[in-house]
């Protein structure tokens, strides 16, 4: 990302140096707090200019959306600057977003060396950024692929840029929409059949059976990412659809996991349909009338969700005078008393995802709710991968569900119904089904990338190679979760990109003999590599091979 300021020659000329360099200081200040809040790494100041790397040091899954929300916050933050109300002269920005693959290196001499990404994606995010309006953000369309759905974009066309040989197609960054993730995307396209999981939608319809007579429930679903959670419980309301309940849907986001309650503070204003550039008194006013339909007792629980929303009182209610810890406690108690008032008139189905970023607030609240919901119309079902340790004990009322990978069966069923009952050459099947390894995202992401690769000519009934088979490359919308994987082992990553240097198979007394690891610490880490699934085992001791798993 680069991000630069607008007419900053004719700033310098109508203020004196101290005055401009106080008000470099404070734009460079409000850029990097909104920066570090999205975990980019600001890799120079170019004067008044920023060059911005996501996916380095440290890749996350979700770079690329991680890029334009910072982007898009950063010109919010401009646009309420307190120099801006001030009526003091305050400058705007432009912001130029790119995606690609780089090498990162140590540029510099030896007085002075930095680590740089080179390659043309830097050179394309600048001269993109000179084509942005001021305070308008512009991406490219190696970008706009990975955030399509998330973001509104405005497209503006194929633009020719200084010093790149090919015109770049180029998208403005409008906002952002309600869809929270992949499944939310997808469903506008149309899902495709849900494979393999039978025996799962059966347990989990049953736990819906179980509420509607009077019996709350708590489904706990773990699993990888891309193997399935979320499509589940779309399978779900699939089937209920025409039943009359209310869904509540929050979900918890990495860059918010230090913030209390946000998923839940998050939940309410969606559920009372609040915008963020509604007044006050539109937001008071909707919550006042939503409460007393449930018969509330307005003034006392207006002064809780007043504070839970961070909304100022109106003068019309006395603060809670509480110790802080017995306010907490009734902030808990406020959304959790309202679910179960809601549950009283309707069946509730609330599904929390992604609990491996909550905070403690919301366990706290959610245990809360656990605690009470067995005499309520009430399902919860808690989506976390497996580094979520779970504090919920199997009970009565409490459903544990582990989502395994599919079998080479199902996955090849899967990609019928990708290829809309096209037959794909059985080597291309085969390739996938390896690549894959049963993960249910990655098996439709790489079918659709095979398919629009060119490789393929489409036929009545199947798709027939146009040349030699290569091996596929992984989807650029799966780079990132594989980066952000190999990231969270950062300390056996070098031993995993050796192991792919020396192939797809090796023996453990290889990798010793190329490796510069004690052997004791070799052990260790090659251990946590299989337990983390990147690679697979086959032997013991120094008769051992291994395995990359290619998925």
């Amino acid at each position: 990302m680069f991000c630069d300021l607008v007419d900053s020659t004719a700033l310098s000329q109508r203020l004196d140096p101290e005055e401009l360099h106080g008000l470099i200081q404070s734009y460079q200040r409000v850029c990097s707090d909104v920066i570090s809040r999205f975990d980019g790494h600001i890799a120079q100041y170019l004067g008044d200019g920023l060059l911005v790397y996501f996916g380095y040091p440290l890749a996350h899954e979700d770079d690329a959306r991680r890029a334009v929300k910072t982007g898009l916050g950063i010109i919010e933050a401009v646009e309420q600057s307190p120099l801006l109300k001030k009526g003091l002269e305050w400058p705007q920005v432009r912001i130029g977003i790119h995606t690609g693959i780089v090498v990162i290196g140590e540029m510099g001499g030896v007085q002075r060396r930095k680590r740089l990404a080179l390659g043309n994606t830097p050179n394309i995010a600048s001269r993109i950024q000179g084509t942005a309006e001021p305070n308008a953000l512009v991406i490219s369309s190696s970008t706009y692929r990975l955030v399509h759905g998330y973001f509104r974009c405005q497209d503006i066309g194929n633009r020719v840029l200084k010093g790149i040989s090919s015109p770049i197609h180029l998208f403005r960054v409008i906002g952002e929409n309600e869809s929270r993730s992949w499944i939310d995307i997808s469903l506008s396209r149309g899902l495709t059949p849900l494979i393999g999981r039978d025996s799962e939608l059966n347990l989990v319809l049953n736990c819906w059976d179980d509420v509607k007579r009077g019996v709350g429930q708590v489904v706990l679903i773990n699993g990888e990412p891309g193997i399935g959670k979320s499509r589940l419980l779309k399978e779900l309301q699939g089937h209920i659809r025409r039943e009359s309940y209310i869904k509540l849907e929050c979900r918890c986001l990495p860059y918010y996991k230090n913030s209390a309650l946000y998923p839940i503070i998050d939940l309410p204003q969606r559920l009372l349909g609040l915008k963020r550039e509604d007044s006050l008194e539109r937001k008071i006013d909707r919550l006042e009338g939503v409460l007393k339909e449930y018969g509330f007792p307005i003034h006392e629980v207006i002064p809780l969700f007043a504070s839970l929303l961070s909304l100022p009182l109106p003068d019309r209610y006395t603060p809670v005078s509480l110790t802080p810890e017995k306010q907490k406690q009734r902030i808990l108690e406020a959304p959790s008393d309202w679910l179960i008032k809601v549950s009283q008139k309707q069946p509730v189905l609330l599904i929390v995802e992604d609990l491996q970023w909550v905070d403690p607030s919301t366990v706290e609240l959610l245990n809360l709710l656990i605690e009470r919901e067995p005499a309520y119309r009430i399902l919860i079902a808690l989506i976390f991968r497996p580094e979520f340790n779970s504090p919920w004990a199997v009970r009565s009322h409490i459903v544990n569900l582990t989502l395994s990978r599919l079998a080479q069966k199902d996955v090849k069923v899967m990609i019928e119904n990708v290829t809309g009952g096209k037959l794909l050459p059985s080597e291309v099947v085969e390739q996938i089904i390896v690549k894959t390894d049963g993960v249910p995202l990655f098996v439709g992401e790489l079918t659709k990338m095979i398919i629009e690769s060119g490789l393929l000519k489409e036929g009545d009934e199947r798709y027939e190679l146009t040349g030699s088979l290569l091996p596929f490359a992984i989807p650029a919308t799966l780079q990132d979760s594989l980066m952000a994987r190999l990231d969270h082992l950062s300390t056996v990553k070098e031993l995993a990109q050796l192991g792919a240097t020396l192939g797809k198979e090796f023996s453990f007394e290889l990798i010793r003999a190329v490796s510069f690891l004690d052997e004791t610490i070799l052990e260790r880490d090659l251990s946590r590599l299989v337990e983390s699934e990147l690679l697979y085992q086959s032997g013991v001791g120094h008769q051992t091979r291994y395995f990359l798993n290619t998925s």
